[in-house]
């Protein structure tokens, strides 16, 4: 079952964000409205949920807007007679004919972040969850593939994997397949925004939309 905490996370953070970034990137997301997209939480607080230093995360969020991952307003706040200004970041999603927002995966954020391990595990289980099949929680992707699809070291990859093996997160068969294990936090959207997305644009989709790797094709 969904909860208020799932969000959409941009397959565009797969390569263009490192570890630490992606997790910055999660932690903006868990701040956000799931209808609007959009958070008003300040730098501090970020900081300090991530973990990191103020600097750190306007580094995180300047890259952010440089790659069109999410936008930033600067607007003009009161509360009495003190007048403040915050920021207003918007997260920004591939568009696509049908004016709908596209390219995307969905991930419990809020579930995630309670996870007992470290910040790049968590960045890289949500980069693996992006290198799945369409809609599901299966990698046929090899390391190798997985280290050109991630900006990652071959060796990083598989360390990450082992880690994310030993601890109950994945099924790895060497060589063959990975899946992801907790459907709580990586969640399949086939038989929900799939079908709704079928059904409300009318279109049909077989197999010939997708490449060998499961990933839909653009038209």
């Amino acid at each position: 079952m969904l909860t208020m905490n799932y969000r959409k996370v941009n397959n565009n953070i797969v390569k263009s964000l490192s570890l630490a970034e992606v997790n910055t990137y999660i932690e903006l997301l868990r701040a956000t409205d799931y209808k609007t997209d959009q958070s008003c939480i300040n730098q501090d607080e970020l900081a300090e949920r991530v973990g990191i230093s103020i600097s750190t995360v306007q580094r995180h969020l300047y890259k952010m807007a440089k790659l069109n991952l999410i936008t930033t307003e600067t607007t003009n706040g009161k509360s009495g007679t003190m007048m403040f200004k915050f920021n207003k970041y918007q997260i920004l999603y591939d568009i696509s004919e049908h004016d709908e927002p596209e390219h995307w995966v969905y991930i419990d954020v809020g579930l995630l972040n309670k996870e007992p391990i470290s910040n790049e595990l968590k960045g890289f289980l949500a980069k693996l969850k992006i290198c799945c099949f369409n809609y599901t929680n299966d990698c046929k992707y090899s390391v190798r593939e997985l280290a050109s699809e991630m900006g990652l070291g071959k060796s990083s990859v598989d360390n990450y994997l082992k880690q994310a093996e030993s601890l109950g997160y994945i099924k790895w068969k060497r060589g063959e397949s990975i899946k992801l294990l907790r459907k709580d936090i990586f969640i399949n959207g086939r038989e929900t925004d799939f079908a709704s997305i079928r059904g409300f644009h009318e279109i049909a989709l077989d197999e010939l939309n997708f490449d060998e790797k499961g990933h839909f094709l653009r038209l």
